[in-house]
């Protein structure tokens, strides 16, 4: 007996000193990735605590983190790169991370406990908007940036198209039939959130296979850092293929969405029916085989955007109940992760006694609400706390990839301020951004307010600007404070310029709203500061010399489109004439200022998504589809045109610019002929050269051209008495 107990003492000691070896290692492994120079250097300890927590502290010569697991490690070795080394490495694989010549001492040592336990990353739009065409590299400094952030949650949607081919095959319907149920790879977001079938598709096998391997990879690496990836289950959402095969079970037909035609309409199968619990179990069951079982966390989104075969209250809690009940039959540890955009967007339907029946028959801390844009409204507010569920209160930011400054640190302090740590249910922070955007910082911020502190905002902007430039300068400096107290006042939304908007006599576009909220010589000033600094080669200074006047410029723009339409009203067509040629050369100079950074090509877009075609056809597919979310979003003169709107090297020059051109000169030729501008012809004119011009081979740039610095320089030197 006493042989026995030894043993498995010995089994148990063994194996808790592999798992601990395995999270150091990773930990380890990821700081050779950040300073592989310096990496040696670094001790990573495991530690019991009750928290999530890190300590920092260096001890003859060699630094020491410590840390509860692996994710609060990679945690504090992020807040040491920032912190101590001033290095922020960026969520973008081409960015290289400046390493420094020795590892700064930490004495005294510190030692920080995070404020809420969940930190979550990712909306299901992020794989459209950004990360749709992205391979290995680029995902393994993504998982690499958010596990130095401390993201503990993250959403894992690559690659479920390949389990859903298993399932729906299994049901009886051929694979030519499941890939014609799959839209285009840039529309995959909206299929996987029910709102659209087949556009664009069916979806290539090869891309298939290909994404199936890529999520591999990404769950792998996401779970070795502490990372718990949320992969989806089933919804209800099922081809129409399979009405034909089951035709006694309840499947009813969703309403249309972003008024795409009926034919893309989703299609849902009631909880109620035998039949769903029978595909949940297959879907669970096949996922886990083709992915591991990594998580207990599943993303399950119902009627986003779209109602609900009934309003009955009744009938929104059964729904609910049996969502759960099916998930939790396969999994008794499973917790369903639902975003609130359902109860802001059908905000006039989802009344207060609707959003409790259908949230209210979830157990306790099996349901997390991610109040999902928090920057506009929160939710938990309205809810009384979600009726008691658990919620992560989360920062959005960004609708569609959108080029804009925005985030208004001052009111997402206060906010966070309120709820983290205080509001009992409030189990997390989280960003939904729905593109990878131009304010890293404000996700960093968000993510960073959910550890303890010892920096105040104003302390924060300082070292973010220490760190974007390597060094200490008090022109930085300036150019962020002016930044944070003048210019980042924007909440986030489509507060876009009119450059990638669609002209029209009105001034108006529902994706590009201006919003007053700051003085364009604030930003100006800025600018001025900024021109004084000198280069230190950091990939997050090249790419404010692009992104400050860029902004400037877009701002500028919009003013002068203001004029342009008063000079119409007035019948000035000199001044017109004038304007016109103005606007047009701020085109030319964004389009040339903007080349200069990567993030900034439509080439890098384009190469990225013909990079996963294994055939010249195939190639040429991928890039329409790439062209199409950025420009018509599907249908010619759809609804949703230009809602990914980006101020993008190529994008200004053949898309955007040919469109202001033919704009103003159609006004000049009303004004020389005394007639009317014909708005019809004009919106007809673009419908037709914007789907002509996803179709169209051009040549794009790929690559970052010219000095970043130089192009600020010059613009402000021919701006800044504007």
């Amino acid at each position: 007996m006493r042989r026995t107990l030894l043993a498995l003492i010995a089994i148990f000691v063994l194996g808790s000193s592999l798992q601990g070896a395995s999270s150091t290692a990773a930990a380890e492994a990821l700081a050779s990735r950040v300073l592989p120079k310096l990496s040696a250097r670094i001790d990573f300890v495991l530690e019991e605590a009750e928290t999530d927590f890190y300590a920092l502290e260096t001890r003859d010569g060699r630094l020491r983190i410590s840390g509860n697991n692996v994710n609060s490690l990679a945690k504090g070795l992020g807040d040491y790169l920032r912190d101590y080394c001033r290095i922020t490495p960026t969520w973008f694989s081409r960015d290289a991370v400046r390493e420094p010549k020795h590892l700064p001492a930490v004495q005294p040592g510190i030692r920080r406990k995070a404020i809420v336990g969940r930190r979550f990353f990712l909306n299901y739009c992020t794989y459209g908007y950004t990360l749709g065409w992205w391979q290995w590299d680029q995902w393994e400094r993504l998982i690499d940036w958010m596990a130095l952030n401390g993201v503990t949650l993250a959403l894992a949607n690559t690659g479920q198209e390949s389990v859903w081919q298993k399932v729906w095959m299994r049901f009886g319907l051929s694979e030519e039939q499941t890939r014609a149920y799959f839209p285009g790879p840039s529309f995959l977001s909206w299929h996987r959130m029910t709102n659209i079938d087949g556009w664009h598709g069916p979806l290539p096998q090869h891309w298939l296979d290909a994404q199936q391997t890529l999520q591999k990879k990404i769950i792998a690496r996401e779970t070795e850092l502490g990372i718990s990836p949320i992969l989806s289950a089933f919804t209800g959402h099922v081809p129409k293929a399979l009405t034909a095969l089951y035709p006694g079970a309840d499947i009813r037909k969703l309403n249309a969405w972003g008024y795409f035609a009926e034919e893309y309409n989703p299609w849902y199968l009631n909880p109620n029916d035998p039949l769903y619990t029978e595909i949940q179990n297959v879907y669970l069951e096949e996922q886990r085989k083709m992915y591991g079982n990594y998580t207990h966390i599943y993303g399950i989104d119902l009627f986003n955007e779209v109602n609900p075969p009934s309003w009955e209250e009744d009938y929104l809690e059964e729904v609910a109940r049996k969502t759960y009940e099916g998930l939790s039959a396969f999994d008794p540890e499973a917790v369903w992760l639902q975003m609130s955009w359902l109860f802001w967007h059908k905000r006039q339907s989802w009344t207060p006694s609707r959003i409790k029946a259908y949230i209210s028959p979830i157990p306790a801390h099996r349901l997390i609400m991610l109040d999902y844009y928090c920057d506009k409204i929160e939710l938990y507010r309205q809810t009384e706390c979600f009726h008691g569920q658990d919620f992560i209160w989360s920062y959005l930011g960004n609708f569609g990839g959108n080029t804009m400054m925005a985030g208004n640190i001052a009111d997402i302090s206060a906010k966070i301020s309120d709820v983290a740590g205080k509001v009992p249910n409030c189990v997390g922070l989280g960003c939904t951004l729905e593109g990878l955007d131009v304010n890293p910082m404000v996700y960093e911020y968000v993510l960073g307010r959910a550890w303890e502190s010892d920096k105040d905002d104003a302390d924060w902007f300082r070292a973010l600007a220490d760190r974007r430039l390597g060094r200490e300068d008090d022109e930085y400096r300036k150019t962020w404070e002016i930044l944070w107290q003048k210019v980042y006042l924007h909440l986030g939304g489509h507060i876009v310029s009119m450059i990638p908007h669609r002209p029209n006599l009105a001034g108006k576009s529902q994706w590009n709203q201006r919003q007053e909220s700051y003085d364009n010589k604030d930003l100006m000033v800025a600018w001025s500061h900024l021109v004084k600094v000198r280069d230190s080669g950091t990939p997050t200074l090249r790419f404010d010399f692009v992104n400050i006047p860029r902004q400037w410029l877009d701002n500028h723009f919009t003013d002068l489109y203001g004029e342009l339409l008063q000079a119409y009203a007035a019948g000035d067509r000199n001044r017109v004439r004038r304007l016109g040629k103005e606007m047009l050369e701020i085109l030319d100079d964004v389009d040339r200022l903007v080349a200069a950074d990567a993030y900034f090509l439509l080439g890098r877009w384009i190469a990225e998504a013909r990079s996963w075609g294994d055939t010249p056809e195939m190639k040429d597919y991928l890039e329409w589809d790439a062209k199409d979310l950025l420009s018509c979003w599907g249908y010619k003169g759809g609804h949703l045109t230009d809602y990914a709107n980006r101020d993008w090297n190529g994008l200004i020059s053949t898309y955007y610019k040919p469109r202001w051109a033919h704009f103003i000169q159609a006004l000049d030729e009303a004004l020389a002929s005394g007639t009317a501008f014909d708005e019809a012809a004009f919106k007809t004119w673009c419908n037709d050269f914007e789907w002509n011009w996803i179709g169209e081979k051009q040549a794009y740039r790929s690559k970052p051209a010219g000095s970043a610095a130089a192009q600020c320089r010059k613009l402000y030197r021919k701006y800044r008495d504007k």
